[in-house]
């Protein structure tokens, strides 16, 4: 709310720039230090619309950089046991050392620009980014926010590093939107005033239809949900040890979601289908339906597709099995539980 409230300050009259500055300064040092390539466009506006002068913007800066600085190092020293500015340690992979292409061909430049297109255009901005222009008094800082997605496209595949432009999209989509909703009684004004309204009405069901989607989109977490339900009634004592692989991994499970004794994890990579009857693991969590030595026990189904129907409701997801639960055939337990099976 408070990096809203600073763009909003920025666009009013008699603006002061240094709420901007601070909630820009505090959003890169503890959360997000790709907002860096944001930063340098907005600075350079504030200075050459004189809302700061040079100097005061470098001691602004600078001591309210090195505020949040300290900040962020106490409460994540604290939090992980050794000092450490995880947002520095980011810049410095990705950044310096360049890692962040790793295994990034130059194919995915395209797709990172398709992912933008599709996700702000048909999801997060829906009408926003066609009536932003409108928002007179947003459009530089919305052609910055354009800018600043556009480049980060050629780092990376993901959404969520361009998501802090996303605000500033918004906040312009509203300006234009007041604008409209008061000159809605002109002639020609209304009409336009008519295309949002009906633009609104298709975002908010393009964002219920990706609601529904993206719950559905994380079997993994409800697999070790009903394999932590099911095999501890068979057997609480002797540990069970559960190897989850890259996909299960990527699909909803998370440390939040394990559990103490008895249960261990492994998230060991590499490990080949036929390399698992040799290995030591009581369960799997894996995209696989067969594996040599392992039963399938359960299927956890996820998102796959839309498809529209004639009646109610037109639009249906459809699902199908993405994780799959196997258990050790040498294991006695999973003969005597309630395991559902695999279809």
């Amino acid at each position: 709310m408070d990096y809203l409230q600073s763009w909003v300050s920025l666009i009013a009259p008699g603006a002061e720039a240094t709420p901007t500055i601070h909630g820009q300064i505090f959003a890169t040092v503890v959360f997000r230090c790709d907002m860096l390539p944001l930063i340098g466009p907005i600075g350079l506006e504030l200075l050459l619309k004189k809302l700061i002068s040079p100097w005061k913007a470098f001691k602004t800066c600078i001591s309210f950089g090195l505020l949040c600085i300290g900040l962020t190092v106490i409460v994540d020293t604290v939090m992980w046991k050794k000092v450490t500015w995880p947002e520095f340690e980011v810049l410095w992979f990705n950044s310096v050392l360049n890692r962040v292409l790793n295994g990034v061909h130059m194919h995915s430049i395209g797709t990172s620009l398709q992912l933008f297109l599709v996700h702000c255009l048909q999801h997060i901005l829906s009408f926003c980014l066609a009536f932003y222009l409108i928002g007179e008094s947003c459009g530089t800082f919305c052609q910055f926010s354009c800018l600043f997605c556009f480049t980060l496209s050629f780092l990376t595949r993901s959404l969520s590093f361009i998501i802090g432009a996303v605000p500033m999209f918004n906040l312009s989509a509203a300006v234009a939107a007041s604008r409209l909703y008061n000159n809605r009684k002109k002639a020609v004004w209304k009409w336009f005033y008519l295309i949002m309204l009906g633009s609104l009405l298709i975002s908010l069901g393009c964002s219920g239809i990706t609601l529904m989607a993206s719950y559905e989109n994380y079997p993994s977490g409800h697999a070790l949900k009903v394999l932590h339900q099911i095999a501890y009634e068979t057997n609480k004592k002797v540990d069970q040890w559960v190897h989850i692989d890259t996909y299960s991994a990527m699909n909803g499970i998370s440390r939040f979601c394990e559990r103490t004794a008895p249960w261990r994890y492994s998230k060991e990579e590499g490990i080949s289908i036929q390399e698992f009857c040799l290995r030591n693991f009581t369960y799997l969590l894996n995209e696989h339906s067969e594996i040599e030595g392992f039963k399938c026990l359960y299927a956890s189904h996820g998102f796959s597709r839309a498809r529209l129907q004639v009646g109610l409701p037109p639009i249906v997801l459809l699902k199908e099995p993405k994780v799959y639960i196997h258990g050790n055939i040498g294991n006695q337990g999973i003969n005597n539980s309630s395991w559902p099976g695999c279809p």
